[in-house]
């Protein structure tokens, strides 16, 4: 599998580590590109030369958790987190944020290959960057402009992110966190509901078109699934 153009950013605070795991992906053919704490990274990451971040959770100043909850909104390539963090909480937190896979160190590094080859495939098949059409809706990313058969169809910019986060995980239960995190930015406390409020109305608003297919239910306990009724 050739790697030529894909840069992964490798944020790790052991430098005998990272620098044993840029050796192996650089052998890999992957472009690597080292933080040892996670200041100053929005000027690389809004460059869009990133294919994947590896980041570890206990870091120096800003955590892993930290970084994560700063720049998922921005970045919508794969996460993965490395940490020596074993207990199911902080792996839970850690996919509530939007990370892509949950690595526990001690790294082996073909399963940390594997792993990072089986995010980047299951990138390939999101919606990217400037639109995605669902029938006759389709959403446009860069200024969150939505039409259905060609014509405007009002959504707040904060149920367009719903949307468009809910798009991009086909199939899946969402949690509330995830999608708390994402759209008010701001850590979740277990007990706002201002997710489910806006996701209400957007469920009301899709409901409006007569012949549209796109459901989204409501998974007891876990959060949100985007469905295409008969599909």
């Amino acid at each position: 599998m050739s790697h030529q153009d894909e840069h992964i950013l490798l944020i790790e605070d052991d430098i005998q580590l990272a620098k044993s795991i840029a050796q192996y992906l650089t052998m890999k053919g992957f472009t690597v590109t080292h933080f040892d704490r996670g200041d100053n990274l929005k000027c690389l990451i809004s460059s869009g030369n990133v294919s994947l971040i590896l980041c570890d959770v206990m870091l120096p100043g800003t955590s892993g958790f930290e970084i994560a909850e700063t720049i998922r909104h921005e970045f919508d390539g794969p996460y993965l987190f490395l940490t020596a963090l074993t207990d199911v909480e902080s792996e839970l937190k850690g996919f509530a944020l939007g990370a892509d896979d949950y690595i526990r160190k001690p790294v082996i590094p073909d399963l940390l290959y594997a792993r990072i080859n089986a995010s980047l495939r299951l990138n390939k098949l999101k919606p990217k960057d400037n639109s995605v059409s669902i029938g006759q809706l389709q959403l446009h990313k860069k200024n969150r402009l939505v039409t259905y058969q060609g014509e405007p169809f009002k959504l707040s910019r904060y149920e367009f992110e719903l949307l468009w986060l809910l798009v991009n995980k086909p199939g899946q239960t969402v949690s509330r966190e995830y999608l708390f995190v994402n759209t008010v930015g701001r850590e979740y406390d277990g007990f706002d509901r201002t997710v489910d409020g806006r996701v209400s109305r957007l469920r009301k608003k899709l409901q409006r078109i007569s012949d549209n297919n796109l459901l989204i239910k409501s998974m007891w306990g876990r959060g949100y699934l985007l469905s295409i009724e008969g599909s």
